[in-house]
């Protein structure tokens, strides 16, 4: 969508400037209910204290709805690192970190929790998603529950036009256009342009306009990092 401009086939229609007028007032609307809470997170962040920006976040998850979606979009726009208007985040659906990084044209499915990650443009993410800071947040495999050091987190990158299936665990870079199957767990990092599948998830297929064929699992195709651009 560009200028209230929508494109169909090859022929260009006019959105209802009523409708825009609506989507517009609900999304002033919606920063004015969200206000307090963005006051509150940033009186928070001086005083220390860190919990504040997940609190407002959870609660925020429930307001059912396209209101509810303007409401943690308008939150998450003065909150996070970076954040595009052009999202919508489905009920239930937070996220843990104010480091998350999100693009333009991006779906949030419903119940999904999302940390440290970057999100590029035109991501569609399902229902039920799992993104957690990176495989390794309190040590290596051979530390034990009473012994754990000190948190760190990896930053995950989505790239563009990406898909991800519902139920999935993300906890490695996903390449752009790349898709991820229904209930995967994503431990290494998934090329461009492949689908993905299972537990652990592997690229099984190529994507191609033209054609599919067996995907290229060499080292070289990895997804290397990513950013958010074009906003």
């Amino acid at each position: 969508m560009s200028n209230g401009m929508l494109e169909v086939g090859f022929k260009v229609k006019q959105d209802n400037p009523w409708k825009l007028f609506i989507k517009k007032l609900s999304f002033y609307l919606a920063a004015i209910i969200a206000g307090p809470f963005i006051i509150m997170v940033y009186l928070g962040r001086k005083a220390g204290l860190d919990d504040v920006f997940n609190t407002w976040g959870t609660a925020l998850s429930l307001i059912p709805g396209k209101i509810g979606s303007y409401i943690r979009v308008s939150y998450y726009l003065f909150t996070l690192e970076e954040m595009s208007r052009e999202v919508f985040i489905g009920f239930g659906s937070y996220f843990a970190h104010q480091t998350a990084r999100v693009g333009r044209n991006v779906t949030i499915g419903g119940h999904c929790i999302l940390g440290t990650v970057t999100i590029e443009n035109d991501v569609l993410i399902g229902s039920r998603v799992s993104i957690p800071s990176g495989k390794y947040q309190h040590g290596g495999l051979n530390v034990r529950a009473n012994e754990l050091g000190e948190i760190k987190y990896e930053r995950i990158c989505i790239g563009e036009r990406a898909w991800i299936g519902e139920g999935a665990i993300i906890m490695a870079n996903i390449g752009k256009d790349a898709i991820v199957a229904s209930g995967s767990v994503v431990t290494r990092a998934i090329p461009d342009n492949m689908i993905a599948m299972g537990n652990p998830a592997r690229p099984v297929i190529r994507r191609k306009e033209d054609e599919i064929q067996m995907g290229d699992r060499s080292a070289a195709n990895l997804p290397q990092g990513c950013r958010v651009k074009d906003r």
